[in-house]
């Protein structure tokens, strides 16, 4: 389900912030999930963001669950020392247009989305984003008319209703 997770490449970073409506709908942004590990850095605090509600489906929800169960269980979103070990281990994740220095990026992919994990594990801040994405086939895929609600059928009437 969930593929490996990598370190994010230059041509990865604008995916790890929010951008206009337009170019949330061009990639196809579904939303994002702020966090931080609250005082003690033990702590476990989200919120989500949503970019664009008709991609936000069942099917993305449990499967956003499986994802950040999964970063969890690879230490990187367990808590802030797990992150900040999991990043050190990690340097050529820094991001180089960050505001500091200690800002790390990782992305994975599933069959149907994309996610980008940008990281800052430091107290007194959020620690983390995770920006979602649907893939790029599936953005064609869901704009075309067979997903459209427009596109149904018309029902005819029948004469008793003319």
């Amino acid at each position: 389900m969930i593929e490996k997770l990598k370190i994010a490449t230059s041509e990865d970073e604008a995916y790890f912030y929010s951008a206009s409506i337009e170019k949330d709908t061009e990639r196809g942004c579904i939303g994002h999930v702020r966090g931080d590990f609250g005082k003690d850095g033990e702590a476990f605090w989200a919120t989500w963001f949503e970019h664009i509600s008709s991609l936000k489906t069942p099917d993305f929800r449990e499967e956003l669950g499986a994802v950040i169960q999964a970063l969890t269980e690879q230490g990187l979103l367990q808590n802030r020392s797990g992150m900040h070990d999991f990043c050190i281990k990690h340097p050529e994740a820094r991001l180089p247009s960050a505001r500091h220095s200690d800002v790390y990026g990782f992305c994975l992919q599933t069959a149907k989305h994309r996610y980008y994990l940008r990281c800052f594990p430091r107290a007194g801040d959020y620690n983390f984003y995770l920006y979602c994405f649907t893939r790029p086939e599936r953005i064609i895929e869901l704009s075309s008319p067979l997903h459209s609600p427009s596109s149904a059928p018309l029902k005819q009437k029948s004469e008793l209703e003319r």
